[in-house]
């Protein structure tokens, strides 16, 4: 290895990282080869420092607490932090799992053991040593630009989120005291984001001022939120809409948004999902969608380039409120799993096409309509990249009427050639010309008035002269194999190797199976409890 010239054994080593992409650990073995290989893959190994759950926990320790000394020496080589609470659990989730399974003995051990190791407490940790290893660390790795936060899961949701908004103010507040030398905050990612703490952050003046040092010079922001049932549901959702975007709106400089909606129907997806008055009130079905900009944050986010939005359901003029907003600068836009949501009344069943992803052919929109590709032609949003995924609607039918089973919306092809809902949508929102009719009729898709046509009209031809390829269409085959610039710190804060901490998952997943255990004995032991009827 000596008599290797030293580009040769450092484009080796850079291969190296490459191959070990998912086996950091196996790297850290590396570093003691030699003192040439130990300075070559620190940086890289130590790009990124981890605070997790074992390393704060003093009542069931399952690793040793940060080394002071270590963290001087690494601490300049850092650029990314994780900081992974998920498995911390909250006082009002315990106590409503307590009240649960009051009447199940062997269970009891289950919540006490919930109480004294994964509650915030002064058997494990308090939020006061939480912020003081959060702000040492920060304060001796100063080039940290990146943080991404895993706040805590919970099972079931009573209505309380204590210890998920301690730990984000406490993180916010940590982030806004750095020393005055250090980087400024440039990516961030946070996970598990309760609509509660959100709002409840916002009562307090320092917390705001906490959130705006932190934002102050951000530029890619992730956030999946998860929202809770209140009481008051209809003010909540108000205070929600209003703090979130006014939170969003700290970040001035901001050029990368991908918003995840945790709380949106998995299932496998529909071209159409129906609910109704037996499923949702008309509230809760509304409450349910994206936060809408009725109040645009000041900044507006003049410089927001790339946008995701994943996994959610939007009202058709939240939708376009944001594109209204943002559409002077917005140039990449990526939606996956995104359902425009539609209300259907028997007793106009006419109105059924307010709200669609493209809109109808050669009609201009009605007044009070809202087609969305159409819209984004119309006011003239120059998208260099439009990738979209599992586009759908979210039907919400009004009265005792059943569902229609004729509205088709603009699901099938004008052109008679079978194209996707999505593929469609690409070409309409990035102006390529749309081919014939069956019959030889043109399909054009109008503005609302004449005058804008010059530009709405744009007739480009797909890349290569035919018909657009799944990757220029398609959110995911796009990003697969294309930079990601909107949610690659989801997976990777450094760009380098995965965030993924085996312990949290495994312990989640051994309350979730612990819990349903004992609701199954809970369900068992109502079943034995039921009187028996005579025949």
């Amino acid at each position: 290895m000596d008599k290797l010239p030293s580009e040769i054994l450092l484009h080796i080593l850079d291969y190296t990282v490459v191959a070990h992409y998912d086996n950091k650990n196996s790297l850290l073995e590396l570093r003691t080869t030699c003192k040439l290989f130990d300075e070559v893959l620190k940086p890289y190994v130590l790009k990124t420092l981890q605070l997790e759950f074992t390393r704060l926990d003093k009542s069931y320790r399952a690793r040793k607490p940060l080394d002071d000394d270590a963290l001087r020496r690494i601490g300049p080589l850092c650029r990314a932090l994780y900081v992974d609470m998920m498995v911390v659990r909250d006082d009002g989730e315990v106590s409503f799992l307590g009240e649960m399974f009051a009447q199940i003995p062997t269970m009891a051990r289950f919540v006490e053991n919930l109480q004294d190791g994964w509650c915030m407490n002064e058997e494990s940790f308090t939020e006061i040593d939480y912020r003081r290893q959060l702000g040492f660390m920060l304060e001796h790795a100063p080039n940290v630009t990146a943080v991404k936060l895993n706040l805590p899961f919970q099972l079931v949701s009573p209505g309380q989120y204590r210890a998920s908004t301690m730990v984000l103010g406490n993180t916010f507040a940590a982030l806004a005291q750095r020393p005055e030398e250090s980087e400024t905050l440039k990516t961030l990612v946070l996970e598990n984001l309760s609509d509660i703490s959100v709002v409840s952050l916002w009562c307090n003046p320092q917390d705001v001022k906490n959130i705006m040092g932190a934002f102050r010079d951000l530029r890619r922001l992730f956030m999946s939120v998860r929202r809770n049932d209140e009481e008051d549901g209809q003010a909540h959702t108000v205070h929600f809409r209003n703090r979130l975007w006014e939170m969003i709106g700290k970040a001035e400089k901001l050029e990368s948004l991908c918003l995840v909606d945790l709380d949106t129907d998995e299932k496998p997806h529909k071209d159409i999902k129906t609910s109704s008055q037996r499923d949702w009130t008309l509230e809760d079905w509304q409450f349910r969608c994206l936060p809408t900009i009725r109040r645009p944050p000041k900044s507006v986010l003049p410089h927001l380039t790339f946008l995701e939005l994943r996994q959610v359901e939007v009202m058709g003029c939240g939708l376009l409120s944001m594109f209204k907003c943002f559409g002077g600068s917005l140039r990449d836009l990526y939606l996956d799993g995104v359902y425009l949501k539609t209300v259907y009344s028997a007793e106009s069943p006419q109105d059924v096409d307010n709200t669609l992803w493209i809109g109808l052919p050669n009609v201009r929109p009605p007044p009070n309509h809202r087609w969305i590709a159409t819209y984004l032609r119309q006011i003239r949003v120059q998208l260099r990249v439009c990738r979209v995924a599992n586009l759908g609607y979210d039907q919400y039918v009004t009265g005792e009427a059943p569902p229609p089973r004729t509205a088709t919306y603009d699901l099938a092809d004008p052109c008679g050639l079978s194209r996707s809902l999505e593929q469609r949508f690409v070409e309409v929102t990035t102006g390529v010309a749309q081919p014939p009719a069956p019959d030889g009729a043109p399909v054009v898709y109008y503005p609302e008035e004449p005058s804008q046509e010059a530009w709405a009209l744009a007739q480009a031809a797909p890349r290569g002269g035919g018909q657009l390829r799944t990757e220029d269409w398609h959110a995911s085959f796009y990003l697969a194999t294309q930079r990601n610039p909107t949610s690659a710190w989801q997976r990777s804060i450094d760009g380098q190797f995965p965030n993924c901490n085996q312990y949290t998952l495994k312990a989640l997943h051994s309350f979730a199976d612990a819990a349903s255990r004992g609701m199954a004995l809970l369900n068992q032991t109502a079943d034995d409890d039921e009187p028996v009827r005579d025949v």
